[in-house]
């Protein structure tokens, strides 16, 4: 027994440090440019206006008060592990080969998708697929002795990974939505069922997330999605029809407007003078979004941009999006000197500091390939896989839902990516895995 025990744990953390090798590769956890926000909100228990302050403190907590950022990422390297752990098991018999079972799956994640770059970042964006990952168990892997104890963490995961990102609210609802309309179609065409009970408990964690974030969606919600407008379009044609006779202050950037939604947020040399002078523009970004949704030429416009936006989107999840390298002059790196002064060091000696993170680039083709591949043997695998099997229709509906819902509210809300469709790309391989190891059971038995 002692010796089943220390293979499980050698196990799990073999798994835990393939998936942060690209930061061991690095030198250090990777920064993005919201980093350092995150860390000094989360340091300084200050509230920011353009996200909630949740990341930040789940940062505070796993730096052991600042100590350093490598025990985050090792963090969310065990939640991720132990969940994908939890779904094999769920999928596949217990047995001598789950172990070599997780280094083979984890091991091949790492190796052909982007889930070891989106792991190793600090950065909110683990926590959407996290949250995927924790429906999924609580709908579709149901085990009657399992202790309730799990099924606790499983909802308190869910719970923090909604708080953490301001979409996260929005596209819990979407994702439900999605997985209550299959229960119905499943109960009418089959008889087969979805429990209803884990739907209301997550929706209600849902809804119980939203008070952390709304005064963040209060004052930047509107910014971001005109941001969005700008770079689909509508907001051009927004203007054109209302300039000038309403005078909207707008109006004076019609024909210079920026070509993209992240030059609209942030240059302080452009429309909204970035996020200081954003209240100041807040009233009246959200009457024009209100005007393109109640005219109906301008509705219309919305919707072929958000169908557009996510078609986009779908398609960009490369690495390396926003990867710059942070050096002494950047806010980033002022934060982490300040906070997380132990690690200054390692910051300076690694290979995104330096701008000489070469091997990235010869990832992104393996991503892009192996995704197409996922496409391909989809429908296939899912047809060997499922023969009437609800909890195999479930998991494919509830993997793909996840990476529309997330293509959808990014695209569309936010301005399509890379690093938005980064975080959920990995699903689709993933799940064609799962297919595998189901179809290769069904054949077995």
């Amino acid at each position: 027994m002692r010796k089943e025990r220390l293979l499980d744990v050698g196990t799990f953390l073999g798994c835990m440090l393939l998936l942060i090798w690209p930061a061991l590769y690095n030198g250090y956890p990777i920064l993005y440019s919201d980093t350092g926000a995150y860390v000094a909100s989360g340091m300084r228990l200050d509230i920011p206006m353009d996200r909630p302050i949740t990341y930040g403190l789940f940062i505070r907590v796993t730096s052991l008060g600042g100590f350093t950022l490598w025990t985050v990422i090792a963090s969310q390297s065990a939640i991720m592990v132990a969940l994908i752990q939890l779904l094999l098991k769920g999928v596949a018999p217990e047995g001598d080969r789950r172990r070599i079972r997780s280094l083979i799956v984890i091991g091949t994640l790492v190796i052909f998708t982007g889930l070891p770059w989106v792991v190793s970042q600090v950065m909110a964006d683990v926590f959407t697929p996290i949250l995927v990952l924790c429906a999924v168990l609580l709908l579709f892997i149901r085990n009657p002795r399992e202790h309730k104890a799990k099924r606790a963490v499983l909802y308190a995961l869910f719970f923090l990974s909604i708080a953490v990102h301001l979409s996260h609210p929005a596209f819990v609802l979407a994702f439900l939505g999605i997985i209550y309309v299959l229960r119905a179609v499943l109960h009418a065409t089959s008889g087969s069922t979805i429990p209803q009970r884990p739907i209301w408990i997550m929706l209600g964690l849902g809804l119980a997330a939203y008070p952390i974030m709304s005064s963040a969606i209060s004052k930047c919600g509107n910014v971001m999605f005109s941001g969005a407008m700008v770079q689909h379009g509508v907001m051009q044609a927004y203007l054109e029809a209302h300039c000038p006779d309403e005078g909207i202050a707008l109006c004076e950037w019609k024909d210079r407007l920026p070509r993209m939604a992240y030059e609209f947020h942030w240059d302080e040399q452009g429309p909204t003078g970035g996020m200081n002078h954003w209240h100041e523009h807040n009233a009246e970004l959200g009457r024009i979004i209100r005007g393109t949704i109640t005219e109906w030429p301008l509705l219309l416009l919305q919707v072929k941009a958000s169908l557009k936006a996510t078609w986009d989107q779908l398609a960009l999840f490369a690495i390396g999006d926003g990867w710059g390298p942070f050096r002494e002059d950047s806010e980033q790196f002022r934060a982490l000197q300040h906070f997380m002064s132990h690690d200054v060091d390692a910051i300076r000696a690694s290979h995104q500091y330096k701008g000489t993170m070469e091997l990235v680039p010869y990832f992104i083709p393996v991503h892009r390939a192996v995704f197409a591949i996922s496409l391909l043997a989809l429908i296939p695998l899912f047809i060997v896989a499922v023969r009437k099997n609800v909890q195999t229709i479930g998991i494919t509906t509830a993997f793909l839902a996840g990476i529309l819902v997330n293509a959808w509210g990014s695209g569309t809300f936010s301005g399509e990516v890379d690093r938005f469709g980064c975080k959920m790309a990995w699903l689709l391989p993933f799940l064609i895995v799962l297919l595998v190891i189901v179809g290769m059971r069904k054949r077995s038995t």
